[in-house]
C-alpha cells in the first residue's frame, strides 16, 4: 500500500528540499491503524480501535485488548503475525503504551504505539 511518509511524531516527513515522500511501509500502516480511534473517521465510522469502549476503561480485559490489537494489526496486508502484545496503562496521564512484535515475511520488528487521551 502506497502512503505518505510520516516522521516519528506522526507528522508529514518533509525533505530539506520541501518535498513530501511516499512509502510502502507495512510498519507505518500498522501504526496508523492502531492510532485510529473507533468512529473517528466519518467516512468509515465502523473502523478503528475501540479505545474508549474497551481499552481506556476502568477495568480493561487484557486478553480482549490483545485480540483487538492483533486483529487490527493483522488486517494490514503483508503482516504475517503479531506477537508478544503488551499494554501498559497510566491512570494519572490517561495513556496506554502498546508494545508488540510485527512479523512481515522474514522480518520481525519491535514496535510500540502510545495512546493518549
Amino acid at each position: 500500500m502506497l502512503d505518505i511518509l510520516l516522521n516519528r511524531d506522526g507528522d508529514l516527513h518533509i525533505t530539506e528540499q520541501g518535498d513530501v515522500l511516499l512509502t510502502q511501509s507495512v510498519r507505518q500502516a500498522v501504526k496508523i491503524r492502531l492510532l485510529w480511534f473507533f468512529r473517528e473517521w466519518r467516512f468509515a465510522p465502523q473502523n478503528g480501535v475501540p479505545y474508549y469502549e474497551e481499552i481506556l476503561v476502568k477495568n480493561p480485559n487484557p486478553e480482549r485488548i490483545r485480540r483487538i490489537v492483533k486483529r487490527e494489526a493483522s488486517s494490514v496486508d503483508e503482516v504475517t503475525a503479531v506477537r508478544n502484545i503488551t499494554v501498559e496503562y497510566s491512570k494519572a496521564t490517561r495513556e496506554a503504551l502498546i508494545r508488540y512484535f510485527l512479523v512481515v515475511g522474514e522480518e520481525t520488528y519491535r514496535e510500540e504505539v502510545l495512546i493518549n487521551v
